[in-house]
């Protein structure tokens, strides 16, 4: 309790006994001939205290050195050993008690939490944790034929005679060794995609599924379950070669990414003049 309120509450207990004295007592109540046995009764107070508070005619004053702090306690010397524990986030007393003993602290583990309590600012603030965003330091990888990824890129050529234009290069990547295939088209229309994922296969062999963006020539849309609704032309391509089809995840690099790689790969390479065989 705050030593202001102590001094109220002692100030209000010795008044009101005295008052009720003064009034059983009538006009032979003196208060410099109080008895001292019958306030200590109905206070509580010592009788030595009361001795002392008459001398000021019961009027209780806060101590001389209220509010002064010491100079010395029992944790100086040693406060440097805890502060380096709180800014290291030790904030458990009985950690940092045991540490302080090993040192020589003769103390108790009150102090100790006192001390941790009142510098509190000492510990560093917490991480804040954050929504896990997948691995993105290892590989897709899948099992031998069981996953290849496809997708479209374009190319600007640049002629003798001045001009440019675009042309679309399919790229079909192998998720297991990383075996790809690549070629170009005027444009990434769906027979080019087909002619370029027969040439692929031919090439690399047909696997269990592909793994694709969701490009209008494969998928019109998705259901309200989320189940993709296929073009109905690539369709019937998919189940007369034999294979399955899924789709990447939007905005998933995770997944996504190796063919873009690829596609970027073979951008720089073929504005560099390098032929592809």
């Amino acid at each position: 309790m705050h030593e202001d309120a102590t001094c109220n509450d002692l100030q209000e207990i010795i008044t009101q006994a005295i008052n009720e004295i003064k009034q059983e007592q009538g006009e032979n109540f003196s208060l410099a001939k109080i008895d001292l046995a019958e306030l200590e009764r109905r206070t509580g107070i010592s009788r030595s205290r009361l001795r002392h508070l008459k001398e000021n005619n019961f009027i209780v004053t806060p101590h001389e050195r209220t509010g002064q702090k010491a100079t010395s306690t029992v944790l100086t010397g040693y406060s440097g050993i805890i502060d380096g524990l709180l800014r290291k986030g030790v904030t458990n007393s009985s950690v940092c008690f045991e540490r302080l003993r090993e040192a020589g602290y003769t103390g108790g583990l009150t102090t100790v939490k006192t001390y941790i309590a009142d510098h509190r600012d000492l510990v560093p603030p917490k991480r804040q944790l954050v929504a896990p965003q997948g691995n993105r330091g290892r590989r897709y990888q899948t099992s031998p034929g069981e996953s290849y990824q496809m997708d479209w890129g374009f190319v600007q050529v640049d002629t003798n005679t001045d001009a440019s234009y675009k042309v679309a290069c399919f790229a079909m990547i192998c998720h297991h060794c990383g075996e790809r295939y690549i070629e170009f088209f005027p444009n990434a229309r769906q027979e080019n995609l087909f002619i370029g994922m027969i040439h692929a296969f031919t090439y690399m062999g047909i696997p269990r599924y592909i793994l694709t963006d969701n490009m209008k020539s494969v998928v019109i849309r998705r259901d309200l379950e989320g189940h993709p609704l296929w073009q109905k032309d690539y369709k019937v391509f998919m189940e007369t070669i034999g294979f399955q089809t899924k789709l990447c995840k939007p905005r998933h690099p995770f997944t996504k990414g190796k063919v873009e790689r690829l596609i970027r790969f073979v951008k720089d390479n073929f504005l560099a003049g390098r032929v592809f065989g």
